[in-house]
């Protein structure tokens, strides 16, 4: 007669046994992947921050304008991560998207200059003298997220993300072309001879002469002709800037145009200022309103508005000190 085991081994299904082993991996996958993607970023951003501050060095800052250049574009870098993924405010949301595609670049582009004079190539100079000028560019480029995001807080909240980056694409493209003509400007009066400070002046004049047809386009025809002059005594700068520093060929007679005009600037714009204040202020007539009368009978004479009526008496409220009115 068999006899039972009184210790029986247990037996194990192995399929359910390899279904609970994996469940517990993909669960400790799920919590550590988070913490992994974390320490790369902040090692990934360590290094950038590192590699700012060496070019910071080798343009001969301090030890706190290298941390502080760090912070200025690996640490905004961050924050405008931030704000875009997390923010709950629309219009500082969209802002923040398009400093995130200026920023990354300006990263990338620090980190490749000091990465190109470390190892001494002579092949991509371009890059590196890149790499130096937004160098000295940092601590006023780092001023613009700061300061437009605070006024872009008080912004109301429409959300709408695709209206707000519309709204804040199209004023950065006019700030990005006003920029660029006024240093076109700057550039055409250097370049034949001017003083740096007279062609900044007429660049800055003729840049806020366009800037206030622009705002006042569309109220009088004297604002429209104003705006289409002073954008092609613009384009024409801006062109034969471009071609003058390209070596490209240019027409000799649009070189002659864009000096006359250029030097004309500050008498059309003030002549601009002159007449819109002529043309904005028109006459004030006052009508005065008629009474119907019947046919064949004067109209008398009415009193005017303005001028007081000296034959009708005054009338004073009366008032009682026993607090009651006149009976």
């Amino acid at each position: 007669m068999p006899t039972q085991n009184p210790n029986p081994t247990p037996s194990y299904d192995g399929p359910a046994a390899g279904r609970r082993i994996a469940r517990h991996l993909i669960r400790i996958a799920y919590i550590a992947a988070p913490v992994l993607a974390a320490l790369a970023v902040l090692l990934v951003a360590l290094n950038a921050g590192a590699t700012i501050a060496r070019l910071l060095a080798r343009l001969g800052a301090d030890p706190i304008g290298q941390a502080l250049g760090g912070a200025a574009t690996v640490g905004v870098l961050g924050l405008l991560l931030a704000v875009a993924l997390l923010g709950q405010h629309t219009p500082t949301r969209a802002l923040a998207l398009i400093y995130l595609v200026a920023w990354l670049p300006l990263t990338v582009a620090l980190s490749a200059a000091e990465a190109t004079l470390a190892s001494g190539l002579a092949a991509l100079p371009a890059l590196a003298q890149v790499g130096q000028t937004l160098a000295t560019l940092l601590a006023g480029l780092a001023l613009l997220p700061a300061v437009t995001l605070a006024v872009a807080s008080r912004r109301p909240d429409s959300q709408d993300l695709r209206g707000e980056l519309a709204h804040y694409l199209g004023s950065t493209q006019k700030l990005v072309l006003l920029t660029a003509t006024a240093g076109a400007s700057v550039a055409f009066g250097v370049g034949r001879g001017i003083p740096a400070e007279v062609a900044a002046f007429i660049a800055v004049v003729l840049e806020v002469s366009f800037l206030l047809a622009l705002a006042r386009a569309g109220q009088h025809p004297l604002h429209s002709w104003a705006l289409a002059a002073f954008g092609a005594v613009l384009a024409v700068v801006s062109v034969e800037t471009l071609s003058v520093l390209s070596g490209l060929r240019t027409l000799a007679a649009l070189a002659t145009v864009g000096e006359t005009a250029y030097l004309l600037t500050p008498a059309a714009g003030l002549a601009y200022i002159v007449a819109s204040q002529l043309v904005g202020q028109p006459a004030r007539i006052r009508i005065r309103p008629t009474q119907p009368t019947q046919a064949g009978q004067p109209q008398p004479d009415q009193p005017d508005a303005d001028q007081p009526q000296a034959d009708q008496p005054e009338t004073q409220p009366a008032y009682s000190l026993n607090g009651h009115g006149p009976k």
